[in-house]
């Protein structure tokens, strides 16, 4: 697997995880649930902060499973990839799968499904996770061994969200649901609203199909609905969309 990326003019830096209270420990049951959902090996999930002027971009570990051999794993890949993932996280909300060889966007529908699906035998997974205001960074899974298909990795995604909105939710207190979404996530349920199908909005937002179904995802399970007409619904009566 050919790696996915490009030198970008940025530092980062690694916080340790810290000792949380007992409201966090208990996402731990959820994380874990996510973690044997992907039949994975270990699980962490990483806040990343915006860049300034005076400051670097820094990945904070909120919580991560436990064991000196997966926090090994997790400093490895922060270490090869890092720069990576604050790259991407900016840029898409596709999640990315990584191994030894690179890491690079999973795409598991489409023309370009038999060239860039997950690899065969264990892999890594990194949904981004973009929540506004709230904060925005990574759930990551390690060694994931289930057979991926497009329906697991959107619930898998999906749960990965939940999970990470709880985590700072818990720490920084509660935000309302229109500071959760995105511009792109309320333009894309604009459009979805306007009647446009997902080929039509990439070809207005110059996104790809596949990206306009993650932001429609993405903002599908911050408004806590069911599916894209309820989502709408929902922004309609929030007056996020009109």
């Amino acid at each position: 697997m050919a790696a996915f990326s490009e030198t970008i003019e940025t530092s980062f830096t690694v916080t340790e995880p810290r000792k949380f209270g007992t409201a966090l420990s208990d996402l731990y049951p959820k994380a874990n649930a996510l973690q044997h959902a992907a039949d994975a090996a270990a699980f962490a999930v990483l806040s990343v902060n915006a860049q300034t002027a005076l400051s670097p971009r820094n990945l904070t570990v909120r919580m991560h499973s436990a064991g000196d051999k997966d926090a090994d794993g997790l400093q490895a890949l922060l270490k090869a990839h890092g720069e990576v993932l604050i790259s991407h996280l900016w840029k898409s909300p596709m999640p990315l799968h990584f191994n030894a060889d690179g890491i690079e966007p999973c795409l598991l529908a489409g023309p370009d499904h038999a060239n860039r699906r997950p690899p065969n035998g264990a892999f890594g997974l990194a949904f981004p996770v973009q929540l506004g205001a709230m904060g925005n960074g990574y759930v990551i899974l390690f060694d994931v061994r289930v057979e991926m298909n497009v329906n697991l990795c959107l619930d898998l995604h999906r749960k990965a969200i939940g999970l990470m909105r709880d985590a700072l939710k818990l720490e920084f207190g509660t935000l309302t649901t229109s500071e959760l979404l995105s511009e792109r996530e309320i333009e894309c349920l604009q459009l979805v609203g306007d009647g446009l199908k997902s080929e039509a909005i990439g070809d207005r937002l110059g996104l790809s199909v596949h990206t306009v179904n993650a932001y429609l995802g993405s903002a599908t399970s911050k408004l806590d609905a069911v599916n894209r007409i309820q989502a709408i619904a929902k922004a309609i009566r929030l007056g996020l969309i009109s």
